[in-house]
């Protein structure tokens, strides 16, 4: 079972941690929707903040910026994707207001004291596989790797599908899905097959469900009917699995800036707390913050064997190393 850790959220604030209990944190959201009903001191934001980063954090931050310019008329929340690594460097290098990842940002590669780190969701990640792969539900670890890197496995037929060559495909290397799926389900194994140029979770759908034989990854955020999810060891992405421990594939979502921001910034950040968009993001296939034991996320992130327990911070290193 998965290490239960204290609830509650660290963020990281000029260098150092403060941990937010989850009582404040719901505090401050009621304090943000009362002051926004009754025209407070936010009916006045005005201006724009930029967004971008991992296009698995895409469907629930779009749908938030869509509400948040209806509320505030005055203001306006432009979101695109690019993936995990290029929000980080967005963020870092001020091209962007806010970059958003499914991976923790070593400081050791990104020193700037004032980066600050806006947990806002788990996102649960599931194998796909094109609708002709037959009889096949669910993968164990290990085949999963003998399909991705030792090419053990080359034809579904070996894998109790039908006679059809498998195609892997593979995400870029800015992608943040693709470093979760590296380090928790491959234990740092490169990958074989065809390899996207473009980091979009929809270019993954597309390229899966147009491929006889094909199979991906993505956010459950973003899975449709074009493609046939694949279970892990007879474990499916839920919340429950997750919180236990039995499924290994998931993230957290995390929205940095450069500090705590101007007003808007910091209202658009109160606001994807809110239960309004928290409630959203659990229709949309993720799991809300608030109902995962959350602590120190530099800490190593338990999971149950065989797959890999490695810190963030080492996790990063190693991502920029082997990728």
């Amino acid at each position: 079972m998965r290490e239960r850790r204290e609830i509650g959220i660290r963020v990281k604030r000029r260098g150092g941690w403060v941990a937010l209990s989850l009582a404040a944190l719901l505090i401050s959201q009621a304090a943000l929707a009362g002051c926004s009903q009754s025209g407070g001191g936010q009916s006045d934001l005005q201006g724009s903040i930029t967004i971008s980063g991992s296009t698995a954090l895409l469907p629930l931050v779009q749908h938030a910026a869509q509400l948040f310019d209806q509320r505030y008329i005055h203001a306006h929340v432009d979101v695109s994707g690019g993936g995990s690594l290029h929000g980080i460097q967005a963020v870092t290098s001020h091209q962007v207001t806010i970059g958003d990842s499914d991976v923790y940002a070593d400081p050791g590669t990104y020193p700037d004291p004032t980066l600050t780190d806006h947990l806002v969701a788990v996102i649960p990640f599931t194998m796909i596989v094109n609708p002709d792969v037959a009889n096949v539900a669910s993968l164990k670890h290990d085949q999963i790797i003998g399909v991705f890197s030792s090419g053990q496995y080359s034809n579904w037929q070996q894998l109790g599908g039908p006679d059809l060559p498998i195609m892997p495909v593979v995400r870029p290397p800015t992608s943040g899905t693709r470093l979760t799926f590296r380090k928790y389900v491959m234990g740092g194994r490169d990958e074989k097959g065809i390899f996207l140029k473009t980091d979009s979770s929809q270019t993954v759908l597309t390229t899966v469900a147009t491929t006889p034989g094909a199979i991906g990854y993505v956010a459950l955020s973003v899975l449709d009917k074009t493609v046939k999810p694949v279970s892990i060891d007879g474990v499916s992405a839920t919340p429950t699995d997750i919180e236990a421990g039995r499924y290994p594939f998931w993230g957290y979502e995390h929205m940095y800036t450069l500090g705590d921001g101007n007003a808007l910034t910091s209202a658009f950040l109160d606001y994807m707390l809110t239960p309004e968009i928290q409630g959203l993001a659990k229709n949309l296939g993720y799991i809300p913050i608030s109902q995962m034991q959350v602590g120190d996320i530099s800490q190593p992130r338990a999971s149950s064997a065989p797959y890999a327990d490695v810190s963030p911070r080492a996790w990063k290193r190693e991502e920029a190393t082997h990728v």
